[in-house]
């Protein structure tokens, strides 16, 4: 026999495909803070641990910038 999804489950679901279009359109840069205050602008109220729980749920992760790194040693006698 099929379970019919709960209320709570169906609203998760169509909460992922809101923060995995935030995400996405902040070419992956979001991470749970940002995408919470995102979703609050959109009237839509729910804590921030929910919000970080789907995304490790969806494997969604803020991608890091990148350290700026010397590759070239200048030769001090020049």
């Amino acid at each position: 026999m099929k379970r019919e999804r709960s209320v709570r489950q169906q609203e998760n679901e169509a909460l992922a495909v809101d923060i995995r279009q935030i995400y996405e359109d902040s070419r992956e840069t979001y991470g749970s803070p940002r995408i919470h205050a995102k979703l609050q602008a959109k009237c839509q109220n729910m804590s921030r641990n929910r919000v970080a729980r789907l995304m490790r749920m969806h494997g969604i992760q803020a991608k890091r910038k990148q350290r700026y790194k010397t590759t070239t040693k200048f030769d001090p006698a020049c």
